[in-house]
């Protein structure tokens, strides 16, 4: 004999089991085992490979629902997959199939369908019966990575279908079983709309959530009141809109199953006693789900609570029956206003649905937010009441408070941040242009707060930021506002005050942190403030404000720090600021535009008669005028903004090297803040790399002030880049004529001679021996010589005598395009002057 199939019936009720096991055995394929409770059958799920589970729902410690989550859990020896049959006394034939979907049931039968259990496992036994463990949705949405988006987020829970249009849309729902439907409402041509209208009226029975720009009510009312289950906002929200769309499908069925409840009650209502028994099977139900069900008459007085209502609130369900459900809406909430319109709309108006998140008292003394779902309930064509499924949203809800404070607070300080302080400086600009007072902007930046990060670490300097924060908070009215901004950043808007009451406030500031010591073990620091203050007059835009103030506050540093600045248009130093930024922009524009251009001066070998290499200098193109490098190179400097420039130069530079032959040596000139840049070195290997060109095609020019700021450091740059096959030279050599000795301290291949001893070498003695001393003292430590400000035959001559090598200046060339370099010739005449 084949062997049978074992399968597992858990039931407490004696007549069903004899019942169930015979018409079971009818089938000759199963080995039954029956068991009374949820316990025996857990042990026995524990040892014995069952292939089908019948079950009641009632079995005791674990429901039948409860087990089947744990069979699909895949912790017992059984396959996950298992075929699983719940019976039940009666049930809603959509909370069953809702719950079974939910909880991955195969079927569920009322104990009167038991007849229909060996067609069922004949199902199960040709692997023809579906596990539904998800329901279907529909994404009719045009936008494809909004689309992506939602399918991703609700994939555990849903099987997703998407169309683009609402056309589709509405055709795939005629013809296929969908649960569930999301709808974008930026379809074209308000076709969002059309749909949901058609939906509502083919196929009430399909939940639908519109989603719909972030903070726009009117259209997502507009939607509810159309059909829509509910809405989501865009941009999404991942954390909420897999709770939104269950919540809606879940709320759905239940008020599709209050429908059906309805009409079989209407079936009923000539036996009492039938309906009475079913009342009392669909309440066990009702008593069931984890959400308040409640029934208003249409005085929205309560007629029905579920036992939910006692374990939300508190309430005893006898002493809320017959009181208005308004009575439980905390008074004091805006919310309750909005609510109670609601449902005097619902009951008086043609409003069908509704939602509306509040606030209800409880019996433990605190108030608990709760969503509350309202549907119409229609008898005769007459409104005679309302149903209302009530969900704790409360840890949600403090959760999206929470969040809320965490986008506008600076979670270091528990100050505002930027965001918060961009909407208050735009809100005080408002008014400040419709004739309201004017306002006052402080914008402070620590001094040498870096020392402290440096030598104490991250941990201890925000310790610092919190303290100064408590001093500053110190400082201010209830209506102002401090914020901090960045780093070592703070704002403050001083609201209807004026320049010189903002100027005492600034100056209070700056004593007070300038005289707070910071002690941390041995060591004590001190920090001052800078502050730059503008005015919010209304003849400007917040972003002017904001660059006024940061403008002040540079000229506050640059002034010696600890003070405050006063931003005004008539102001030198405000004015020389701003000049100074205007020339970063110009730099950046003129990279991004690709107007950052390089010419190619000649550097002439007196010994071999030709061509040494070319030096780069920069310009800027600004439309048809090109601008010359002393015109920029001061503001960028001042600005500390002079690296940028540095690296621009060097990557075009190379970059020129590698496509033309004829440009066989560059030199470029690096400025003073080269040698704290911790960066120069790793980009010029990455571009000698990614342009293949040779390091030895590049000389690297320094000032001689430059490298005597700092000799050690230039030494270490000079080394790791010589590292690279490059060459160095330093320039304009002279100027500080006590610094032959460093030359040996320098190892540098060159030596570039100041042109203001040059150009004049003819006509003035000490100029002339100045240059011979300086060819000699390079010749005599190994470095070659390089002369500039060449501008006739007779200093080239006097260069050749005294053994400089190379020469450089408008005799020999001029600088160059790069389309001219290859035709570029010298020849030198001696009679030339």
């Amino acid at each position: 004999m084949d062997r049978k199939l074992p399968l597992l019936l858990i039931t407490s009720d004696p007549k069903n089991r004899v019942q169930l096991s015979n018409r079971i055995r009818s089938l000759q394929l199963f080995d039954i085992h029956t068991v009374e409770n949820s316990r025996s059958a857990i042990e026995k799920l524990k040892n014995n490979n069952f292939h089908f589970i019948i079950s009641d729902i009632d079995i005791g410690d674990v429901d039948g629902w409860c087990l089947s989550s744990l069979i699909r859990s895949d912790i017992y020896v059984c396959d996950r997959k298992i075929p699983i049959v719940l019976l039940t006394d009666t049930h809603s034939e959509r909370i069953a199939e809702a719950t079974a979907k939910a909880f991955g049931i195969n079927a569920v039968l009322t104990k009167s369908e038991t007849s229909k259990v060996n067609e069922i496992l004949a199902d199960a036994f040709s692997l023809s019966l579906p596990i539904s463990s998800k329901m279907t949705a529909l994404n009719v949405m045009a936008d494809k990575s909004l689309a992506s988006e939602i399918e991703l987020l609700i994939d555990s829970k849903f099987e997703t279908f998407t169309v683009p249009n609402a056309k589709d849309g509405l055709a795939i729902l005629r013809q296929q079983n969908i649960d569930f439907l999301i709808v974008d409402n930026a379809l074209p041509d308000n076709t969002a709309s059309e749909l949901i209208k058609a939906v509502h009226q083919e196929l009430p029975e399909i939940p639908c959530v519109v989603i719909v720009p972030r903070n726009d009510i009117e259209v997502a009312e507009y939607y509810m009141i159309h059909g829509a289950s509910d809405f989501i906002y865009r941009p999404l929200n991942p954390s909420r809109v897999l709770n939104i769309c269950e919540r809606a499908a879940r709320r759905n069925d239940f008020m599709i199953s209050n429908n059906q409840f309805a009409q079989k009650v209407s079936q009923l209502e000539q036996s009492e006693r039938k309906f009475r028994d079913l009342f009392d099977e669909h309440t066990t139900l009702l008593e069931n789900l984890s959400s308040v069900v409640i029934e208003l008459d249409k005085d929205g007085k309560i007629k029905f609570l579920n036992k939910t209502w006692r374990s939300l609130t508190g309430f005893s369900i006898e002493r809320c029956i017959g009181k208005n459900l308004l009575e439980f809406i905390e008074v004091d909430e805006l919310g309750a206003v909005r609510f109670t319109a609601k449902i005097n709309s619902m009951l008086k108006l043609n409003q069908t649905s509704s939602t509306e998140e509040v606030k209800i008292r409880t019996a433990y003394n605190y108030d608990l937010w709760v969503e509350i779902k309202l549907h119409k309930i229609i008898k005769n064509g007459v409104t005679s009441g309302l149903s209302a499924t009530v969900d704790n949203i409360h840890d949600r809800k403090k959760a999206e408070e929470k969040l809320s404070h965490l986008a506008l607070h600076d979670t270091l300080t528990g100050l505002y941040n930027r965001y918060y302080f961009d909407t208050q400086l735009s809100r005080l600009t408002l008014l400040a242009s419709r004739g309201d007072d004017s306002h006052c902007l402080l914008y402070i930046d620590l001094d040498h707060f870096k020392v402290i990060n440096d030598t104490e670490g991250h941990q201890t300097g925000d310790m610092v930021l919190r303290e100064v924060s408590q001093i500053l908070s110190q400082r201010l009215r209830q209506s102002d506002i401090l914020c901090r901004v960045g780093g070592d950043e703070f704002v403050i808007l001083l609201s209807s005050t004026t320049m010189e009451n903002a100027k005492t406030i600034g100056n209070n500031i700056c004593k007070q942190i300038s005289d707070t010591h910071f002690q941390f073990s041995n060591n004590t620091y001190k920090i001052s403030a800078s502050i730059g203050l503008s005015e919010i007059d209304g003849h400007s835009t917040a972003p002017e404000y904001l660059r006024q103030a940061d403008i002040a506050l540079y000229v506050a540093k640059n002034k010696g720090r600890n003070q405050i600045h006063c931003f005004a248009e008539d102001d030198v130093e405000s004015t020389m600021q701003f000049d100074n930024m205007k020339w970063v922009h110009r730099l950046q524009d003129a990279v991004i535009n690709d107007n950052l251009i390089l010419h190619f001066q000649p550097v002439w070998d007196l010994e071999e008669n030709k061509v040494a290499y070319f030096e780069a200098l920069v310009r800027l193109q600004h439309g048809d005028t090109l601008t010359y490098p002393n015109e920029f190179i001061p503001a960028l400097e001042r600005a500390e903004d002079i690296s940028f420039l540095d690296h621009q130069v060097i990557n075009q530079a190379l970059k020129s090297l590698s496509s033309n032959p004829e440009l066989h040596r560059v030199a470029i000139n690096l400025s003073a803040h080269a040698f704290s840049d911790e960066r120069l070195a790793p980009l010029i290997e990455s571009k000698l790399k990614k342009y293949n060109v040779d390091g030895h095609r590049i000389i690297f020019e320094l000032t001689e002030s430059a490298s005597l700021t700092n000799v050690s450091g230039t030494r270490r740059m000079i080394e790791t880049i010589s590292a690279l096959g490059c060459e160095f030279s330093i320039d304009d050599f002279g100027t500080g004529f006590s610094t032959f000795a460093y030359l040996k301290e320098l190892p540098a291949h060159s030596v570039k001679i100041d042109g203001s001893f040059v150009k004049d070498m003819n006509n003035n003695s000490v100029d002339k021996t100045l240059v011979s001393a300086i060819a000699e003292v390079a010749t005599a430590l190994g470095k070659t010589s390089v002369a500039e400000f060449v501008e006739n035959a007779d200093i080239f001559d006097e260069l050749l005598k005294m053994g400089v090598r190379y020469a450089q200046g408008y005799y020999i060339g001029r600088p160059l395009q790069l389309d001219d370099v290859k035709d570029f010739q010298f020849a030198h005449n001696k009679k030339a002057t």
